[in-house]
């Protein structure tokens, strides 16, 4: 009797389950079975891609079964969550950011969200730190955003707005050009030599950029240490920028502009109260005893370098231009007319040129 019992209680399981699996397989939805789930359209089940109650499935080509977690299809990445719904948007896993595009393709290069840019390598991984791209370098920060700017690392290091890092030039260690955005920097290998490296550089968003790098000439006896009448050196230190000057029409410079006429002359007497000033030699009436001719070719074009033209001290150097020339000078600076018409075209008031003189060895004054 008890076998009976046990053998009809076994029926009714096993009727029980096959009604359960007959019934899941005939209807539409959602089948589970085995461990695995299925979908069912039109009394058959569902293999590939479902989209179903606004979201997107994968099935097993072959079986049908629900896949989820990483999918390659068409060689694209996809992720599908637990519930098997197609992942988009930031996804972080392992340890790792991930991004699924609104396809819900994995991303890989750079990535615009929410304007910052982001940089998915080649496993889809969101990139941090430092990043070669085509020869060129970024810097994504930890949370993977690129950075622009300055950026204090182990050092400073500039990335324009594009997020290239700039390398620093001379010009970004100097500490005495802050409201200066134009910069002429003359610079000799020591005190003993009349040649020099003259260097233009252009400031934006609080970087210097470098322009021009030419060579050029100072005066003959090179930089003095202390500067004098007549002798032969040219003047280290940072100038403002004077008039512009030439034998010609303005080159189109928007610096003051004077053009010299046989009558111009610069005063070097320093016992004249018009001691470093420019004048007119027919309006002497004994003023001056010793005044330089400006109508010459050395200063087809040129400008002033204001050095010692505020308290004018007598005997302390006067007449420093820089001017038109190929070799040294008697204390000016000198460099092809074509780059001092360069230079001079390219000078803005408006930015507050400067300009600084100086052996190498001596830059870290400024």
């Amino acid at each position: 009797m008890r076998n009976l019992s046990k053998l009809l209680l076994l029926l009714v399981f096993l009727i029980g389950s096959s009604m359960s699996v007959s019934a899941g397989t005939t209807n539409n939805g959602w089948v589970d079975t085995g461990g695995k789930r299925y979908f069912y359209q039109n009394q058959q089940v569902v293999k590939g891609w479902l989209y179903y109650e606004n979201n997107w499935y994968y099935f097993d080509p072959n079986t049908g079964a629900m896949k989820t977690g990483w999918v390659f299809y068409k060689e694209n990445w996809y992720y599908l969550k637990s519930d098997g719904a197609m992942k988009v948007g930031w996804l972080y896993e392992n340890g790792k950011w991930y991004y699924l595009t609104k396809s819900g393709a994995m991303k890989m290069g750079w990535l615009l969200d929410e304007g910052k840019w982001y940089y998915l390598n080649s496993t889809g991984a969101m990139h941090k730190g430092w990043l070669k791209y085509k020869d060129k370098w970024y810097f994504l920060a930890n949370n993977g955003a690129m950075l622009t700017g300055w950026v204090t690392l182990e050092k400073r290091y500039y990335l324009n707005k594009s997020g290239v890092w700039i390398p620093n030039t001379i010009a970004d260690g100097f500490k005495t050009v802050g409201d200066n955005q134009q910069l002429i920097l003359v610079t000799s290998a020591g005190y003993g030599t009349n040649r020099a490296t003259i260097r233009t550089f252009q400031k934006s968003d609080g970087k210097w950029y470098q322009g021009m790098s030419i060579p050029g000439y100072i005066g003959k006896l090179g930089f003095a240490d202390v500067m004098s009448e007549g002798g032969q050196k040219s003047p280290r230190g940072k100038y403002t920028i004077g008039t512009a000057f030439g034998r010609y029409d303005n080159p189109g410079t928007k610096l003051p502009y004077r053009k010299i006429t046989s009558d111009d002359v610069w005063v070097d007497d320093p016992k004249s109260s018009l001691y470093n000033t420019w004048q007119k030699a027919s309006q002497n009436n004994g003023q001056w005893n010793s005044a330089e001719k400006m109508n010459v070719l050395a200063y087809n074009y040129g400008f002033v370098i204001n050095y010692n033209t505020v308290e004018r001290t007598p005997g302390a150097g006067s007449a420093i231009f820089f001017h038109v020339g190929s070799s040294y000078t008697l204390g000016c600076t000198a460099v092809s007319q074509a780059n001092v018409v360069s230079i001079i075209k390219w000078l803005n008031p408006e930015r507050k040129p400067v300009i600084i003189q100086s052996p190498e060895a001596e830059l870290s004054k400024y």
